[in-house]
């Protein structure tokens, strides 16, 4: 702590040369600025990607059917890999991690119209499972049931934009839509989503069974997807899917074109791992500029000790040891880059707030992929914490040149 003598010849030392200090002070104040700056737009940048992922429950995995590669002895080359109901009923009792699971099936571009309204629309036949897997919030109406699958009712959820396009402002729970021939009553209409389920929002999903029943489509599909039981390692998972899977249908296990599986735990991983170096370079980059504004600081203090050389000798003269004289230069280096940090810091937050603000305000939160754009606590704390130390660093040697000053020599020192 300073005492109140130390406190005056600070203040009384700053006054001297204002302009100088504040010029002195922007470069730090800057840096911290931007380093602020940087590390918001990075964590808000992370928040809003990770939370696209929400759209997909936690531990799921999607698998599709490629076409295999393989020219091993008992397999065929060019063999489209599909499966069946029976595949996911065996891999659903068969591992007990997984929770819920659903096939995908689909028809593209199929004709879908109310009155004089009508588009071209793909059809999704799932189960009821597949809202589990695939998080899509329902605006209104409800999902599927198991007796909608099993029953096999005409039942369909649309999406929103769809129902802007076939039922404009007018309700459309309850209402019948015409699917290529078949009516389907709309049970419910999805939320509007975002940019990871804007391929939902031109789909109409009903019943596996009812699309099965209705368009003689066979029982075979390339699509399907479940979640895992919390704590269950998906990777390890994945290979004993795919071992089954690859003995059941007569593929290579280890060929790459006949099984994609989608890990959304190990994507987000692999996003948490790019985003923590895109942080850490951003810090870096922050870092940089501020200790340019912790260098100009330096050099300020070596010229304020060569101006005050008298003055220190005669402190000298009359009893002052080299350790006050350190503490005086050091507190002056120290204040000059507290205040010009705080500054910088409080700036930085004040512009990451009114960037919320904005954000909130004027965007819609589904069409901006930064969310939460600002600095956390430990940061800011963190932040104050290299600024003292910098301060400190910038003023050492010019304390220890002014500590070594003799008394003689600067008393008779004469300045130009």
């Amino acid at each position: 702590m300073f005492t109140i003598n130390q406190l005056e010849d600070i203040i009384h030392s700053l006054k001297q040369n204002k302009l100088r200090n504040i010029l002195t002070g922007f470069g730090v104040a800057w840096g911290i600025f931007i380093l602020v700056i940087l590390l918001g737009a990075g964590n808000g940048f992370q928040t809003g990607i990770m939370k696209l992922f929400g759209s997909f429950a936690q531990n799921s995995l999607w698998v599709y059917g490629g076409q295999s590669s393989s020219v091993e002895i008992g397999m065929t080359e060019g063999k489209l890999i599909l499966f069946n109901e029976e595949d996911v009923n065996i891999i659903g009792k068969r591992f007990t991690e997984i929770e819920s699971i659903s096939p995908e099936t689909t028809i593209p571009r199929s004709i879908v119209s109310f009155k004089e309204n009508f588009g071209a629309y793909t059809i999704k036949g799932i189960s009821e499972d597949y809202f589990k897997i695939k998080i899509l919030d329902i605006d209104h109406g409800r999902t599927f049931n198991k007796l909608d699958n099993s029953e096999k009712r005409k039942v369909a959820i649309i999406s929103n934009k769809i129902k802007k396009v076939l039922f404009k402002q007018n309700n459309a729970v309850g209402q019948f839509i015409n699917i290529s021939g078949t009516w389907f009553k709309v049970i419910g209409v999805l939320d509007e989503g975002n940019i990871f389920t804007q391929s939902e929002q031109n789909a109409i999903f009903i019943p596996f069974n009812s699309v099965k029943e209705n368009y003689n489509i066979g029982n075979e599909f390339n699509t399907f997807g479940f979640t895992l039981k919390s704590g269950v390692n998906t990777k390890d998972f994945e290979i004993k899917l795919k071992k089954i899977l690859a003995n059941r249908i007569g593929f290579d296990r280890f060929d790459e074109k006949a099984l994609f599986v989608l890990n959304f735990d190990e994507q987000i991983k692999s996003f948490d791992k790019l985003f923590n170096g895109i942080k850490a370079f951003l810090f870096f980059i922050g870092v940089c500029l501020l200790l340019s504004g912790i260098i100009g600081i330096g050099n300020i203090m070596l010229i304020v000790v060569k101006e005050r050389t008298k003055e220190i000798g005669i402190r000298k003269a009359i009893g002052a040891k080299s350790n006050s004289i350190i503490m005086m230069i050091l507190s002056e280096s120290v204040v000059i880059t507290f205040i010009a940090g705080l500054v910088g810091l409080l700036l930085g937050i004040g512009v990451t707030n009114l960037v919320n603000l904005i954000i909130t305000q004027f965007y819609d939160k589904e069409d901006v992929l930064i969310s939460n754009f600002g600095i956390n606590i430990p940061i800011a704390l963190l932040s104050m914490f290299l600024i003292v130390v910098s301060g400190c660093l910038a003023g050492l040697y010019p304390a220890k040149k002014a500590a070594e000053i003799m008394p003689v020599v600067a008393i008779n020192h004469e300045q130009y």
